[in-house]
């Protein structure tokens, strides 16, 4: 039993009295240094930008959507676009035909000749050839808008007189890679 004790008595003068002295003169810390951190310049890369955009001699596909159709003037007003809808832009080669065929409904003096008659008048551009373009092609402000106007437009001449006609449009689009299908389209 007084091994017990002995042992106690050893561990609490050691927790005492520690290992040495308790003086902290002696101790050699080493100086703060401060330093400035280190500053890089950000990577800048360009943003990705995400159009809804297409030239139109990088479309696969063409797709016209006739706005209006004034049968008096010939104006017409449409969106190009490809399958996947987005605007096609820079659109300059096209071919556009306006038709006069007779109403169904007048009477006519001559009634199986008459109702197969039908009158047309091209315009069209083409900047392989050399040609000059007929009527005027514009693009709108807005991206895939444009319009296209005609100042010799006269189906009316070319018809018999005092035929009452009804006006359709065909308009084919053309990019290098694609062309639209050409559709016949009721004037408004």
């Amino acid at each position: 039993m007084k091994l017990k004790y002995l042992s106690a008595i050893l561990a609490s003068s050691l927790l005492m009295f520690g290992c040495s002295s308790d003086d902290d003169d002696d101790v050699v810390t080493d100086p703060v240094v401060v330093t400035d951190p280190v500053v890089t310049d950000p990577v800048v890369t360009d943003p990705v930008v995400v159009t809804d955009t297409v030239k139109i001699d990088e479309a696969s596909s063409v797709v016209v959507s006739l706005d209006s159709f004034d049968a008096v003037t010939g104006a017409l007003s449409f969106t190009l676009a490809n399958t996947e809808g987005k605007a096609l832009t820079d659109a300059a080669n096209y071919s556009i035909v306006y038709f006069g065929f007779p109403d169904p409904a007048s009477p006519s003096v001559k009634p199986k000749a008459w109702k197969r008659w039908h009158v047309t008048q091209s315009y069209g551009c083409d900047s392989a050839t050399t040609d000059e373009c007929t009527g005027t092609l514009a693009a709108t402000d807005t991206e895939g808008k444009y319009t296209f106007n005609v100042s010799d437009l006269d189906l009316q001449s070319k018809a018999s007189d005092d035929a009452d006609m009804i006006y359709k449009v065909a308009v084919q689009i053309n990019g290098t890679l694609a062309s639209n299908e050409i559709e016949l389209v009721d004037a408004n």
